[in-house]
């Protein structure tokens, strides 16, 4: 990396660096390894520190019935997140997201350390839209999620029935029909279009001609015999009625950060979390009430009182 007398050291990101230092003279060769390690930057929380989003650093909803509409699937409704629990946005189908983050890190304590608020429909005829969650830490220091993600497996994770690395890509039919996608299982079909009234691709995204998601497809829990249901997963993913972490109680679904998984499965231990993503995990067309679609209304750092 150099060959002055004297270098200085900038990492660009946290970890364990090794510097290998080699003088040459008529005596001969002498070397010498030094081992660096650069700790993962983290804001502490401070008596002002507030519990809810302080920021929404992206939304990227996939096609669904709310896109486009500006009091639920709006860039503008995403930003109405900061600092509340209140207002909702619409994810769209599967692989929408939204990324949001703390005024502070958050902290990896014993138990669950965050909560996200949404909206599903209890018993007797539980509508679940169950978004998964993941969470990465500002390794390189510059304040936005552009580091390794990690997921926080829940209840199903594990599970034949759960596919991991599913791929869907839509196409925006330019109109008011319904918008057709695509997956790497084979499988075809559309988001419907019940408006007729508007665009159900999100008009707003980069790409006007295809959206690509890629993420863990959970299976579908959708019932059709009589009324419309779809039952919540145990634990473990937001905007589900779950059992396992009492939503009936605490009307938000808990998560811990040391659920936490790379992308090949493995566990990893992460001490704090600077950004969070929430997306929707399941690809289903829920009849007359449209195609399932994660809706977020907030989050809270479970270790601020």
């Amino acid at each position: 990396v150099g060959s002055e007398a004297n270098y200085t050291f900038t990492p660009t990101t946290s970890g364990t660096y090794v510097l290998v230092y080699t003088a040459t003279n008529a005596a001969g060769v002498f070397t010498y390894s030094y081992k660096i390690t650069v700790p993962v930057p983290v804001i502490g929380a401070t008596p002002t520190s507030s519990k809810y989003i302080s920021k929404v650093f992206e939304y990227l909803p996939a096609p669904g019935q709310h896109i486009n509409q500006a009091s639920l699937g709006s860039p503008e409704q995403a930003q109405k997140l900061v600092g509340s629990i209140t207002n909702s946005v619409s994810l769209g189908g599967f692989g929408g997201y939204i990324i949001f983050g703390f005024d502070h890190s958050v902290v990896n304590q014993t138990g669950n350390d965050l909560a996200i608020y949404g909206n599903p429909v209890g018993p007797p005829s539980p509508f679940a839209e169950p978004g998964i969650v993941m969470v990465s830490q500002d390794k390189n220091g510059n304040g936005l999620p552009d580091d390794e993600w990690f997921e926080l497996a829940g209840s199903e994770y594990a599970k034949a029935t759960t596919i991991k690395n599913y791929e869907i890509t839509y196409t925006n039919p330019k109109g008011f029909t319904a918008v057709p996608w695509t997956d790497n299982q084979g499988k075809s079909g559309v988001v419907n279009n019940s408006s007729k009234t508007r665009n159900f691709y999100p008009l707003f995204a980069k790409n006007q001609e295809t959206l690509t998601f890629k993420g863990t497809l959970l299976p579908s829990t959708l019932s059709t015999s009589g009324l419309v249901t779809n039952a919540a997963f145990e634990w473990g993913y937001a905007d589900s009625y779950s059992t396992g972490d009492d939503f009936k109680t605490n009307q938000y679904n808990s998560f811990d950060i040391a659920w936490a998984v790379d992308a090949t499965g493995k566990k990893v231990t992460l001490s704090t979390v600077d950004f969070v993503k929430v997306y929707t995990a399941q690809n289903v067309n829920a009849s007359f009430l449209g195609e399932v679609s994660t809706d977020v209304k907030g989050a809270a750092d479970l270790n601020i009182k």
